[in-house]
């Protein structure tokens, strides 16, 4: 059974030419985006324990489509738990896989509870890819590959959906402290566990979008003083374009963000700065269509 070799940090300096700013390539993956790291770490356990080797996963499409190359590759069946409104790249690519689709009306959390039951029904493995530390532990890796390209990072800024990167980041950090600011990115349309006020609204980065907080996450935010910030819509439309036109890297809207991020506050964060971008898993057509919108929309103030 084969791995992957490590996922490349590279110096944005198109991108930011007076500041040291490095992107984790995690988009460059198998599956095209991190979730083969939660999907190889879980299955590893799964098969040495001789466990069920039928998988029920809830997904709004990249972790369907990291379990779903894990479990071709051990050899598991798969259920993939899908909005109604999953993008057409990652439906095409999770079919081309063998995975059966269940799509349902819904974000985040109805994905989670209709997975949870049907698991109960076909007597299979629920992978809940936000809480289950067999699959957020995978992410662990992510974090060490950091720290050893770019040992003197002092601003590890991350996209936050569900909450799963951000639990196997920071159980690294737990057993490998250092002074480092954490910044976690929410689109401003749809905040999960940043604070707001006013009622959540579509959002391009719809891969973050989540309806209710997991209690253990907003645990983790506390004690390890993740900073939670909003990011509006326009600025990650800008992202996607000037990581294409300066960078030549094409990535989904929900990787964006954190660029996005880091050049609306060009003062807040220490350097070297290191953002993860964590998936590419896009229909090119739309791609493009979002960076045309981009050269068309103000800058947002939020």
């Amino acid at each position: 059974m084969h791995s992957y070799l490590p996922t490349p940090l590279i110096r944005l300096g198109n991108l930011f030419p007076t500041r040291e700013v490095f992107a984790k390539c995690e988009f460059v993956a198998p599956s095209g985006c991190f979730k083969i790291r939660g999907a190889f770490h879980l299955l590893q356990h799964l098969s040495r324990e001789g466990r069920t080797r039928r998988l029920v996963v809830p997904s709004m499409g990249n972790t369907a489509l990291g379990a779903a190359v894990g479990a071709r590759e051990f050899g598991f069946t798969m259920t993939g738990v899908v909005p109604q409104t999953i993008g057409r790249d990652k439906d095409e690519k999770l079919r081309t896989l063998g995975v059966e689709l269940i799509k349902i009306a819904g974000g985040g959390s109805d994905l989670l509870e209709h997975a949870t039951r049907i698991a109960e029904e076909q007597s299979a493995y629920f992978v809940h890819p936000h809480l289950d530390p067999g699959w957020t532990d995978g992410y662990q890796a992510i974090a060490q590959e950091i720290f050893e390209a770019l040992p003197s990072c002092r601003s590890l800024v991350i996209p936050v959906g569900g909450g799963g990167l951000l639990m196997g980041l920071t159980q690294y950090l737990l057993s490998h402290p250092r002074p480092i600011t954490l910044i976690g990115c929410e689109p401003y349309n749809y905040p999960t566990y940043a604070r707001f006020d006013y009622a959540r609204s579509p959002t391009i980065a719809d891969g973050l979008m989540l309806e209710k907080p997991h209690p253990m996450v907003q645990e983790r935010i506390k004690a390890m003083k993740f900073a939670m910030e909003l990011v509006p819509e326009a600025d990650i439309r800008r992202s996607l374009r000037d990581l294409y036109t300066e960078q030549a890297l094409v990535v989904e809207p929900s990787s964006a963000i954190t660029t996005a991020f880091v050049h609306a506050h060009p003062d807040r964060l220490q350097e070297p700065i290191c953002i993860v971008l964590t998936g590419e898993n896009i229909v090119r057509d739309e791609f493009f269509g979002l960076i045309e919108e981009s050269n068309l929309m103000p800058a947002a103030n939020c």
